[in-house]
């Protein structure tokens, strides 16, 4: 996984309950700013919006829960820092979504936002057969601590992407 902010500034703010982490470099033609302190969660299924929005609120970041078919709308407010999207049944729930995130990494030039997939089966982005730009699975049931050691990995990757 690489988080790379290589030639933007970043600004860091940070209070007691929250760890703002904001690209300042300019966003392509007018969009929306990457903010590493909000993670999109997608799924079908309410009550994994609400686990997974739950567990990444644990870690002091900001969820943004939406179904599949509201996903690419919430895009366009705002590029969050990571995307976790539960791939449902056959893995193939959130499609369009990744989609809009591969489109979105092409337009910034980097590989954020960060792509967590959750799998109804145990494996690596290799042999499920994901596309490459799924940087980390977790298979379900979604538990603290399968999902929460990534959401501190991708917070440690944030705030050193920061320039010194």
């Amino acid at each position: 996984m690489n988080l790379d902010t290589q030639g933007a500034s970043t600004l860091l703010q940070r209070d007691e309950n929250d760890m703002t982490v904001v690209d300042e470099s300019a966003p392509a033609r007018g969009g929306p700013r990457l903010d590493f302190s909000k993670v999109l969660v997608v799924s079908r299924s309410q009550i994994n919006r609400i686990v997974v929005s739950r567990i990444i609120e644990q870690s002091g970041l900001k969820a943004i829960a939406e179904s599949p078919e509201t996903a690419p709308s919430a895009l366009t407010d705002v590029i969050p820092g990571a995307v976790v999207l539960d791939g449902g049944p056959e893995n193939s729930d959130c499609d369009a979504v990744l989609s809009g995130v591969v489109a979105i990494r092409g337009m910034m030039g980097r590989s954020a936002p960060c792509v967590v997939f959750l799998s109804n089966r145990a494996g690596t982005v290799e042999s499920l057969a994901l596309p490459r730009t799924v940087d980390f699975v977790v298979a379900k049931p979604i538990t603290p601590d399968r999902l929460q050691q990534i959401i501190e990995t991708l917070k440690s990757s944030a705030r050193h992407s920061q320039p010194r």
